[in-house]
């Protein structure tokens, strides 16, 4: 029997694209079957992960989304490994199964670690190979695009926090929450009450986040914005932090953990992740987010476009 996260991930392949609501709905749907004791907020969570994992990309803004094209890319000094991530269609996994069989990897089918109320995440295909050579023509063989390695690609590309768009302020009189920083949650306020990062809705009834800056508006996310407010009090805050590998010779490799109430936008996230191919571990005593097999040089990209100081960590 297919796992829920396994079948979660087939649905959305084979669908392809479409409104966030439709899918949430049809995710309660699924999940309720398998699941039923989950929680309100999970199929935002597996979404989350799901865009992070780089089997979907989500437009936010516009509430769509749309299943990502498979592709193998290799993890950073991982000893001869590599990710095969994106949709996964009945026909694709039939080309998969028949690849191994003829081919030069060996594939492994990891699975991240959830809470029980959460909604399952698909395994990941963790690809051995001897040879990146052989790796890239065994991709082409399938029919999917490779990547030598999108962590350190996509490092190098992240783009430098700033506030860009400039929008209307909010309506007077009309429903406007603050994230509280300490709180790590929106709370109603009456009006603005100084620089911060701001929840509303729109007339078009699309909830937004924005930005006060020095009495100008911005549009943002909710996770740019957090950041926003957080360089605009503190790049010190301590809030991203990374400890290197014990092993002998992995001193330049490590953990890196984001701690709750601060997380990373996508791109971001997915970078992080692209390091070890599977989703963050959770820490629940601890209260953050645990990404493994991350270079210094990647966790330093990561906090300098979000104008952090990376810091040391002690779990």
């Amino acid at each position: 029997m297919t796992d829920p996260g396994d079948l979660l991930l087939r649905w959305v392949s084979e669908q392809g694209a479409g409104t966030l609501f439709d899918l949430k709905q049809g995710m309660w749907w699924l999940a309720a079957r398998h699941c039923p004791d989950i929680e309100p907020g999970a199929p935002g969570r597996w979404l989350r992960d799901a865009v992070a994992l780089a089997h979907m990309d989500i437009d936010w803004h516009n509430r769509r989304w749309c299943a990502a094209p498979p592709v193998l890319t290799r993890l950073p000094q991982a000893r001869g490994l590599a990710v095969l991530t994106g949709s996964r269609t009945a026909a694709f996994d039939a080309r998969l199964t028949q690849a191994v069989q003829d081919g030069l990897v060996e594939l492994f089918r990891v699975p991240s670690t959830r809470p029980p109320r959460d909604i399952p995440l698909p395994v990941s295909l963790i690809v051995q190979f001897d040879d990146e050579v052989g790796l890239a023509g065994w991709a082409a063989e399938l029919g999917v695009s490779y990547t030598p390695c999108f962590a350190l690609q996509g490092a190098a590309l992240l783009p430098p926090l700033g506030l860009e768009v400039r929008t209307s302020k909010p309506e007077f009189g009309k429903p406007l929450e603050q994230y509280d920083l300490d709180r790590r949650e929106y709370q109603l306020v009456r009006s603005p009450q100084g620089n911060g990062l701001y929840r509303l809705k729109r007339r078009d009834s699309k909830r937004v986040c924005q930005v006060l800056r020095d009495g100008e508006w911005y549009e943002t996310s909710h996770e740019l914005g957090v950041y926003l407010v957080v360089e605009s009090l503190s790049p010190d805050a301590d809030v991203l932090r990374w400890l290197p590998e014990k092993d002998c010779g992995r001193e330049r490799f490590g953990t890196l953990y984001v701690d709750w109430g601060y997380p990373l936008p996508d791109l971001h996230r997915r970078v992080a992740v692209m390091c070890s191919g599977l989703a963050p571990r959770i820490n629940a005593h601890a209260e953050n987010l645990a990404y493994d097999n991350v270079p210094k040089t990647v966790a330093m990209k990561i906090a300098d476009s979000l104008g952090q100081h990376l810091g040391e960590n002690d779990e």
